[in-house]
């Protein structure tokens, strides 16, 4: 009978963890309304709309006003709860904001139109979400906690337990079980579901990514164990790195023991739409992998995997994919298995990428894994490899404290710095939150990112696609260190040489880094400059092919006239110095922002400052002049 058909909610995510899957973040707002009114009459238990990437995708990419798309879907979705990610302390960053900043965002996102909150910590820890979760209830709305799911050798069931106790401790409303990378697999997700069920008496709901395939049968395991609300994406963006399909789940349920209120025919009506939408993002569809067994192997959510793809290619380094992907659990396990979600997926995903094209681990590290050996992301989930955080901060301890409670107040000194350019709270917000982005946006200069016609897109997209190659086995110990790279694919006729300086433990280092046929040869200590950039051109022969092939990167080229080139694409986020200044070898002379991490570019002598090449919010590529130094 109908009647005793339990219920199962559907949160369709497909305007925002759709397309940000899928289409990397870029579907803009005119193109979700025509179809908000089907959407809001379909009966979908809440729509994920915002947050995560879509926050700082609008400005950066879209010219788009985060807060005026949420008032505009808002209008729109009159009769449907909408919902929101939030990164907990990070809000939709990807650093700790201070309190003041979570009390304010939280308010205003409340206040146009965000029903459910779903929070969670990258290191899932509790202290790092409490602040948000308490801002959420004080405002009147749902507060989702979140527990993301992760495999380790610390991660047992009684984890999981554990944390689930703490988050209903302080005020969860309901739970949820986010599965970034798809590894969930359906028995697993049933004994989970039930002890969680059984323990907290809450509300469950489950997020994953379709990227192993198991998707859709978890979600029904899960359902048998008790889990009350399920993510799907319309089936024009499901599947792949996105989540499961909500037609097929809402077919499978309603014919089962549940019901989702939603009618299938009704449903299957939206597809047609967004199939069309689909198609005018062609040049960001790059992942056609399907079901990729590399989540399984080395647990890398989709997200990082088309990521891996766009970085190495932009680096002209695709040849080095497979090696990245096996560098990637052991920088994990050396910064104590936290799961791989932002911002500490790309903490990990880059720092293994430097590892694998400098060609020897933490010889160059980020700021950001600084500051993560330094706890100020919070508490690991588990042990650090203390030899490894000696090389990387020396002997500096790292914080225990909650790391906002750090935080001086950050919002009456931002208004002093930007001044009348932000006119309300919501613009203040945008620029503490992404202060080179939002600065031109509400200048009014920067614009909207161009399309490129789909002859185009189809090109560079059968340029990124990694090409297959024999896969060396993965070593199962994740605790073990590295081993030899993998052997390069690279089938190129040029030798290229370039050099890369930079501090490591307040000692200079220098990298000679050779690229040919064979792949990447790297060398340490002094070389003559002037000697490699004349090999560099003596090397330069011309392709034989009638393609025009790229150049190979020069990793922070210094030349024989000290001229400090980008050591990969990026945007310049600070310089520091001016022309004139006095510098010391190792001094920062300017902060690089690649693949959402900041890199220090040094002064590789001692001297004076000469010209500056590029400006704060400039983009830059491999081998692009930064400055000089006299």
């Amino acid at each position: 009978m109908s009647g005793q058909k339990r219920h199962i909610g559907i949160t369709d995510t497909t305007l925002r963890d759709g397309h940000q899957s899928l289409l990397a973040t870029r579907m803009k707002t005119k193109d979700m309304l025509p179809i908000a009114e089907k959407m809001d009459e379909m009966g979908f238990h809440s729509l994920e709309v915002w947050g995560g990437a879509t926050f700082d995708s609008c400005m950066r990419f879209l010219n788009e006003d985060p807060w005026e798309r949420l008032k505009t879907l808002r209008k729109a979705f009159q009769k449907t709860k909408l919902q929101m990610l939030l990164r907990g302390q990070n809000l939709v960053g990807y650093k700790h904001y201070a309190d003041d900043v979570v009390e304010a965002f939280v308010a205003k996102a409340a206040e146009h139109g965000i029903d459910i909150f779903r929070i969670f910590d990258a290191l899932n820890d509790v202290r790092n979400m409490q602040k948000a979760m308490e801002e959420v209830r004080k405002n009147g709305k749902h507060v989702q906690a979140t527990i993301c799911y992760t495999l380790g050798p610390i991660y047992d069931l009684e984890y999981y337990l554990k944390m689930g106790r703490e988050l209903k401790d302080i005020g969860a409303d309901s739970i949820c079980i986010k599965d970034m990378a798809g590894i969930l697999s359906p028995y697993a997700a049933y004994d989970l579901v039930l002890a969680l069920k059984k323990e907290l008496s809450l509300p469950i709901q489950m997020h994953t990514h379709y990227t192993s395939g198991m998707g859709s049968m978890m979600y029904l395991k899960a359902i048998e164990a008790g889990a009350d609300v399920v993510d799907t994406a319309n089936s024009a963006l499901a599947l792949g790195t996105s989540q499961p399909a909500t037609e097929t789940m809402i077919a499978v349920l309603n014919e089962g023991a549940y019901e989702t209120g939603i009618d299938l025919e009704q449903a299957s009506l939206l597809a047609e739409y967004f199939k069309e939408v689909r198609k005018d993002y062609e040049e960001f569809d790059v992942y056609k992998a399907g079901v990729d067994v590399n989540v399984l192997r080395y647990q890398v959510p989709g997200g990082m995997l088309s990521n891996f793809i766009s970085q190495l290619s932009q680096a002209n380094a695709l040849d080095k994919f497979e090696a990245v992907l096996q560098e990637v659990p052991r920088v994990r396990a050396d910064m104590g298995f936290p799961p791989l979600v932002t911002p500490s997926s790309q903490i990990v995903g880059s720092q293994a990428v430097l590892n694998i094209l400098t060609g020897e681990r933490y010889k160059m590290v980020t700021n950001e894994v600084k500051n993560y050996m330094k706890g100020l992301y919070g508490k690991a989930p588990g042990e650090v490899n203390e030899e490894i955080r000696k090389k990387i901060i020396g002997d500096e301890r790292p914080i225990t404290v909650r790391p906002a409670d750090l935080l001086e107040p950050q919002i009456e000194s931002a208004k002093q710095e930007i001044g009348e350019l932000a006119k309300n709270m919501e613009e203040l917000l945008l620029y503490i939150l992404f202060p080179q982005v939002a600065k031109p946006f509400l200048e009014g200069t920067s614009t909207a990112e161009e399309s490129q016609p789909k002859s185009v897109a189809k090109k560079e997209e059968q340029q990124v696609e990694p090409k297959p190659m024999a896969v060396a086995p993965i070593n199962t110990n994740l605790s073990s260190g590295v081993g030899s790279a993998a052997s390069f694919a690279a089938n190129r006729k040029n030798t290229r040489t370039g050099g890369i300086s930079f501090n490591f433990n307040g000692k200079i280092e220098k990298l000679k880094i050779s690229v040919d046929g064979n792949g990447y040869k790297v060398d340490t200590g002094k070389f003559d400059d002037e000697k490699e950039e004349q090999e560099e051109q003596n090397n330069e022969i011309p392709s034989h092919d009638a393609k025009e092939e790229k150049e190979a990167p020069k990793v922070a080229n210094i030349s024989a006239d000290s001229t400090v080139t980008a050591p990969m694409p990026g945007k310049i986020f600070k310089v520091i110095l001016s022309k004139g200044s006095k510098v010391r070898q190792g001094d920062i002379v300017m902060i690089l922002e690649a693949m959402k991490m900041e890199n220090e570019i040094l002064a590789p002598m001692d001297g004076t400052v000469g010209e500056i090449s590029v400006a704060e919010g400039d983009a830059v590529n491999p081998g692009d002049i930064l400055f000089k130094i006299k």
